[in-house]
């Protein structure tokens, strides 16, 4: 190999060095940036509220071992803390909404554990999940209605609401379209 050989192929080497290089120079370069503006960004939302019950509302539904009647008197709990959320909403008291919406996340999520582990017969139990779905249905626009005018600290507690909502929709129906209910044969 030649001199004029090795020149011309180190000349290669190092122009492929300088572009890796660049490239390198560049990725970090967008990395630290990405990092930068990150860090910049609080977290400006606010915790999520306590699900809790209040002592006179865990009272009155543990009186109430049969599933209709739990049900019927958890959707009206649950009707009362959107009432008092979009109050406190319209006063701008959201520290108290949230703390309503919170017992509402509450009587929900109780509700919905009451009945999936209920003992009741197999039709009385399709018939309180379907009376809770049917329920829950018209909580979704209400919540959506809070949502739509919160300051953006409080949004996101709400959009995990719905969702949860929806969701428990979604497990009180999925019991309809089990194996368990409609023979195969």
């Amino acid at each position: 190999m030649g001199t004029k050989e090795s020149i011309l192929i180190s000349g290669r080497r190092l122009r492929k060095a300088g572009y890796v290089s660049r490239l390198l120079l560049a990725l970090m370069s967008i990395s630290l940036l990405a990092c930068v503006s990150v860090s910049q960004e609080p977290d400006e939302s606010a915790p999520p509220p306590l699900k809790l019950l209040s002592k006179s509302e865990r009272t009155e539904l543990n009186a109430k071992p049969e599933p209709k009647e739990r049900t019927i008197l958890t959707l009206q709990f649950m009707e009362s803390r959107l009432r008092s959320a979009e109050k406190y909403h319209t006063d701008e008291n959201y520290s108290l909404m949230y703390a309503e919406l919170g017992g509402f996340h509450a009587l929900m999520d109780g509700n919905l554990n009451f009945l999936l582990g209920s003992n009741a017969s197999e039709g009385k139990k399709l018939n309180n999940l379907k009376r809770y779905e049917i329920g829950l249905r018209g909580f979704v626009p209400r919540l959506e209605g809070l949502r739509r005018d919160l300051p953006y600290a409080f949004e996101p507690y709400l959009k995990i609401l719905i969702k949860d909502v929806d969701d428990a929709r979604e497990k009180a129906m999925s019991s309809f379209f089990s194996n368990g209910v409609v023979s195969n044969q």
